[in-house]
């Protein structure tokens, strides 16, 4: 037994002394063990060392149960409770550790755990590069960061940078919202999160899928781009590029933007796109339209320099609004203006700013035109204030119908009625059949009903104290047969066009 002794004692003088010459060669150093003994192992000479085990190599320390120093080879096999800390900046522990002193290269395994100030990893193996601080894994990995846990099949950790990058079914969970991904680099320092390829995240109310993009998980602002789309209470939205700052609820969009709400059945396009959660504002500019299904699968094209969409506060119901050289086209039915006001609230379209409206032959005027929706079809509208209808018969005479203010029916977007109120005035061709004409009508009538077929004028009734005229064709001078006011304005007409953004 004092034999024993005397060789562990003479055993870790001797490994000391050497260790500590050899210590400017940064080799390792035993500096405790409970016991140790010289055996030889496929003919090398080994030293085990057992009980509270510690070394040392630089400022990188070691601790386990038991180790197998191969001093020559400047390499360890530890056992049991292995401890590893690095610069007290990384702390690895494990239940198995080969160790090789030489380019300080370590392999852990048996329920990993890597720590840092800022995340704890967590893997069943792990290689690690102590001199370059780097670590990877490729047998699955957990890592915790504040509130965010990350896990990976594979995955590589930066110490000096504070990076992770994950590979292969790469899921981060935090209270808000869920990420998958095949490829991400996280950062623990600044818990941003980048992501390549293919990438889905699921939020409370939102989905988010793109290809590339980084979220930064402490200021809750990210960006997303490369086939970018959100999906939000029945609302889609998709853009070359997508930022969004959750905390001020501040979005935008740029660069070939479509958003489609399935409820409302409206498509909008644009080339940028602004959206404040907290007053409820979004707006689209650049190119910007919007389509709406009416009428059955008629479609109808919104355009203007600036789309914008509100909520009503006490109400919650949207409102669309169309800014500068805006233009509505649809298949019996075109408008301009310069302000387009649409609230879901009513289902009104309200026109403002000397508004013109084509449908079929019939073009309209008025100081201000509004529209009433009625299931998702345009069922009238008004004239409010100087109320002008003009349709060309042939040559140089037109059909007009003139007064303060107008309500009209409509049937497929094509005029079925008219009802003119206040001042009203008319000259319309009476015709014997499609070709020939009996003459021209001149009316004044406060109050007059007209009838159409098809877009045509086929009828027309006069209510209070008419006061009316027919005249031969060929009769009245040209400038008679136009009311105050007249403007044949067909030139500036929108063309139906069908557009791709």
């Amino acid at each position: 037994m004092l034999k024993l002794k005397l060789s562990i004692f003479f055993a870790i003088i001797f490994f000391g002394i050497s260790n500590h010459i050899l210590a400017q060669n940064s080799r390792l150093e035993i500096l405790f063990a409970k016991s140790a003994e010289i055996i030889k192992l496929k003919n090398v000479e080994v030293t085990k060392l057992i009980g509270d085990v510690a070394m040392k190599q630089d400022g990188t320390f070691l601790n386990c149960d038991s180790a197998l120093f191969y001093g020559l080879e400047n390499r360890v096999e530890a056992f049991s409770n292995v401890r590893i800390n690095h610069n007290d900046s990384v702390t690895i522990l494990g239940k198995y550790l080969n160790y090789d002193g030489n380019n300080k290269k370590a392999f852990i395994n048996g329920e990993v755990v890597l720590s840092d100030k800022s995340m704890t990893l967590n893997s069943e193996q792990l290689d690690y590069d102590l001199n370059n601080q780097y670590g990877f894994y490729n047998n699955n990995g957990k890592i915790v960061s504040s509130t965010n846990v990350l896990t990976s099949k594979n995955g590589y950790y930066y110490a000096r940078t504070r990076d992770f990058f994950f590979k292969g079914n790469v899921l981060l969970v935090n209270p808000d919202y869920t990420m998958k991904s095949d490829t991400l680099l996280y950062n623990t320092g600044s818990r941003t999160a980048y992501f390549y390829g293919s990438t889905q995240i699921d939020g409370k109310n939102e989905r988010i899928v793109c290809e590339n993009g980084w979220y930064n998980t402490i200021s809750d602002q990210s960006q997303f781009s490369k086939n970018a789309i959100l999906f939000s209470d029945k609302k889609m939205l998709k853009a070359d590029s997508l930022f969004y700052d959750k905390k001020n609820q501040i979005g935008r969009a740029f660069r070939n933007i479509y958003m489609y709400d399935s409820l409302q059945k409206v498509s909008l396009f644009g080339g940028f796109g602004n959206l404040n959660g907290k007053s409820k504002q979004t707006y689209v500019t650049k190119n910007c339209y919007a389509i709406k299904i009416v009428d059955g699968k008629d479609s109808l094209f919104l355009f203007a320099d600036t789309l914008a969409v509100f909520q009503k506060l006490k109400s919650q119901m949207e409102v669309m609004k169309a800014y500068r050289n805006v233009k509505v086209i649809k298949t019996n039915l075109q408008a301009i203006c310069d302000s387009l006001i649409y609230s879901k609230d009513d289902s009104t379209i309200w026109m403002y700013h000397k508004p013109i409206l084509w449908s079929d032959k019939n073009q309209i005027t008025s100081d201000t035109i509004k529209f009433y929706v009625n299931n998702n079809k345009l069922d009238s509208f008004r004239l409010l204030s100087d109320a002008f209808l003009i349709s060309k018969e042939k040559g140089a005479h037109f059909n007009q119908i003139k007064g303060r203010n107008m309500l009209g029916q409509l049937d497929s977007s094509r005029i079925k009625a008219l009802f003119v109120s206040g001042n009203g005035q008319s000259i319309y061709y009476a015709k014997e059949d499609s070709l020939h004409y009996i003459g021209v009508n001149v009316i004044d009538c406060s109050e007059m009903n007209f009838v159409f077929k098809s877009g045509e004028l086929q009828n027309a009734i006069f209510i209070t104290n008419p006061d009316a005229t027919m005249y031969p064709l060929d009769e009245l001078k040209p400038d008679e047969l136009r009311l105050k006011g007249f403007k044949w304005l067909v030139e500036r007409r929108p063309q139906r066009t069908y557009y791709q953004y």
